[in-house]
């Protein structure tokens, strides 16, 4: 169990990401969708959600909106994952696995 208190920006952001993960996939949404939702960009997203970017609130409070759930709750649920190791193991377990992105286009010769 980690303190919160004790917990470094890269946790954070890992159990915010999964939060917005877990919400996503319970909603059946996909990341574009939820990114068009969100006004923000795709790729974007798949970076907040693998905990390599770092949301600012006006970004969380826009997935938020877009997920329909409150800042508090989405917050809360990060805390809960942040805090509890077996509940953020079974919520990763949980997801659908991750396809590889598009594989990148060979450069016009």
């Amino acid at each position: 169990m980690v303190r919160v208190g004790m917990a470094s920006a890269s946790d954070w952001d890992e159990v915010v990401g999964l939060a917005v993960a877990v919400r996503r996939s319970k909603l059946g949404l996909t990341q574009l969708v939820l990114a068009q939702a969100a006004g923000i960009h795709r790729n974007y997203l798949a970076d907040v959600e693998r905990g390599q970017k770092s949301p600012t609130m006006g970004v969380v409070y826009a997935l938020c909106v877009a997920l329909d759930c409150s800042p508090e709750k989405l917050v809360k649920q990060a805390v809960g994952y942040l805090t509890d190791e077996e509940k953020r193991r079974e919520a990763v377990e949980a997801l659908p696995p991750r396809r590889p992105g598009r594989p990148k286009r060979a450069a016009a010769g």
